[in-house]
């Protein structure tokens, strides 16, 4: 008996909706945390936000970010140099606290702790001194070009809220008309059976 009503259950349109979404939901959520373990960083998928690393990275690459348990192992030369230096991920020393790409240009020794002079590519004026325990990684040499676009997009929060409202409000829909016809189908037969 409990399993007829079970499979009854199981059978609705809504019922299976909500089953895919947990299961979408799940898989994402997944393959997130499996990222960040296999990578060792909180980021190891990064947008990039800006053009300062051009003609390496562009606005709107993918790239893909690996954590480093020592900092003093990053590689640090100028972009013109025979090995040019490793691009790294870092927090931003001054509020905000964004996340910047930039290439380590400079190793410093302070007080036994490596700090890292960094410069974009494209040159600028946006240059840091950037401290071990702000390093989130360095750049792995993977990207997807222009991918990164849609996590820009949906950086600012009532972008994300106005996203999120419309899948709810299109979910909705999506249920509630099949059902709202299925009701009326069933009134139009029992009035014809009366």
């Amino acid at each position: 008996m409990k399993r007829a009503k079970l499979a009854e259950i199981l059978r609705k349109d809504y019922v299976q909706t909500a089953i895919m979404v947990g299961i979408m939901l799940v898989g994402v959520v997944a393959f997130w945390y499996g990222l960040k373990i296999a990578f060792r960083t909180e980021n190891p998928l990064l947008a990039v936000a800006s053009g300062s690393m051009e003609p390496i990275l562009y606005r709107g690459d993918l790239i893909l970010v690996q954590g480093v348990n020592n900092a003093c192992e990053i590689h640090a030369a100028p972009k013109d140099a025979g090995q040019p230096g490793d691009v790294i991920v870092f927090r931003r020393p001054v509020p905000p606290h964004d996340l910047i790409v930039h290439r380590a240009v400079n190793k410093i020794d302070r007080n036994g702790k490596c700090c890292f002079e960094t410069q974009g590519d494209a040159g600028g004026k946006d240059d840091w001194v950037v401290k071990e325990n702000d390093i989130v990684g360095k750049y792995t040499g993977a990207k997807v070009p222009l991918l990164g676009h849609i996590a820009l997009f949906f950086k600012p929060l009532h972008v994300k809220v106005a996203f999120i409202m419309l899948w709810i409000i299109l979910l909705i829909i999506l249920e509630v008309f099949p059902l709202m016809r299925k009701r009326v189908k069933e009134e139009q037969t029992q009035t014809k059976l009366l």
